[in-house]
């Protein structure tokens, strides 16, 4: 190449055919939903997994409110309303230390994951089933 000449005599410029760009993106949207689905079946099968993860979770979460003696000091504040509120302090800490714990920790996370499978099975789920658009 010489001096002075530039580049784009050497480049012989040639235009892309008709319908090209419209099947590029009609790929691209075809990629997109074949994705989405795939990230739908994915979150859906999480929600199913926690959702029944949830029932055991939460038959343990209650049966540990019940024996901890949390359900008996609750029931204080329906009962015997003066002595809750002569002693707040004293019951709010036995209320609190009261509380099962692990059982906490283990429900919440599992409701966690169910609301938020539930939340991006949505998400995925308006572009995986998006009417298929018709290029002109």
């Amino acid at each position: 190449m010489e001096k002075g000449q530039k580049l784009s005599v050497y480049i012989q410029i040639t235009e892309p055919s008709v319908g090209l760009y419209a099947a590029v993106m009609e790929r691209i949207a075809y990629a997109k939903r074949r994705q989405a689905r795939i990230r739908s079946a994915l979150f859906g099968a999480l929600a199913i997994v926690s959702g029944a993860a949830l029932v055991p979770a939460f038959q343990y979460t209650a049966e540990q409110f019940y024996a901890s003696g949390f359900y008996d000091y609750f029931t204080l504040v329906f009962s015997d309303r003066g002595f809750v509120l002569t002693y707040w302090r004293q019951f709010s800490l036995s209320l609190v230390e009261s509380l099962p714990s692990l059982a906490l920790l283990l429900l919440l996370p599992i409701v966690c994951a169910l609301g938020y499978s539930l939340y991006r099975l949505t998400q995925t789920s308006r572009v995986a089933f998006r009417a298929v658009q018709a290029s002109a």
